[in-house]
């Protein structure tokens, strides 16, 4: 059976990593971690720790493997999916989820999300930030664990969140690639599970259906399809006139 920490025990096991590192080295904690540490619960059974580039990484990687904890290299599924730097375990099965830049290929570590972080505390060369409860949920809006939906109930109903901040973010970094879709289906499961409606619900079906929309009618031209006959296509598909007005 895998262990669970608690803010106390991670505060110990942050000194002893910071007093092996040779080098300052900043870490944004998110995930149960994070929420530990705002007594949104007990204990956590692993640590998701996202870097602002590679060599932090590698410092904190020293640091752990010095202490005993091996990489993990075979993964569960939804593991896999998160897309991280690499996953490390010690002998009770206390995790490390380790993240450079970008959460589960969407996330990424904005100036904005930075901002929004607060300082847990200096152990020695480790500096420990946890992001706020609302990037928390967003980060675990877009996972993929089955536990994570429980958590942002016990984020929203202990703490509450700035749903128009969670919104705000999401749409920025939907730019280049858009994700509302992955957040308003764990927003569903959300609402069904723990009875919790978020109320960016609405839009962000709105402007999934607008993302996915746009991805169609550009697929249709590239395959040399003309407009009027792409736009006819798409509202056979169930698009309404009000949303290929748009294109």
């Amino acid at each position: 059976m895998k262990k669970s920490l608690g803010k106390d025990e991670l505060r110990e096991l942050f000194k002893e990593i910071g007093g092996r590192m040779q080098k300052p080295t900043v870490v944004f904690l998110l995930g149960g971690g994070a929420m530990c540490f705002r007594n949104q619960k007990n204990a956590t059974k692993d640590l998701d720790v996202v870097f602002r580039n590679s060599e932090d990484c590698s410092e904190f990687v020293k640091a752990i493997r010095g202490m005993g904890f091996k990489q993990v290299l075979k993964l569960e599924q939804e593991y896999e999916r998160m897309g991280a730097a690499s996953i490390w375990e010690d002998e009770n099965g206390f995790r490390f989820d380790l993240f450079v830049k970008t959460v589960c290929g969407a996330l990424k570590l904005s100036e904005r999300i930075i901002k929004r972080s607060e300082v847990l505390g200096e152990f020695s060369r480790l500096t420990v930030k946890i992001l706020s409860s609302e990037d928390v949920v967003l980060f675990k809006g877009i996972t993929q664990r089955p536990d994570d939906v429980n958590d942002i109930a016990a984020i929203v109903r202990t703490s509450g969140v700035d749903w128009d901040i969670i919104l705000d973010e999401c749409i920025l970094q939907s730019r280049v690639e858009a994700w509302y879709g992955l957040l308003y289906d764990k927003l569903v499961e959300l609402k069904e599970k723990h009875g919790v409606d978020a109320p960016i619900m609405k839009e962000l079906l709105k402007l999934d259906r607008e993302a996915v929309l746009r991805e169609a009618y550009w697929e249709l031209r590239k395959r040399g399809v003309r407009r009027k006959e792409a736009l006819e296509m798409l509202k056979e598909r169930g698009f309404t006139k009000e949303e290929l007005e748009f294109l």
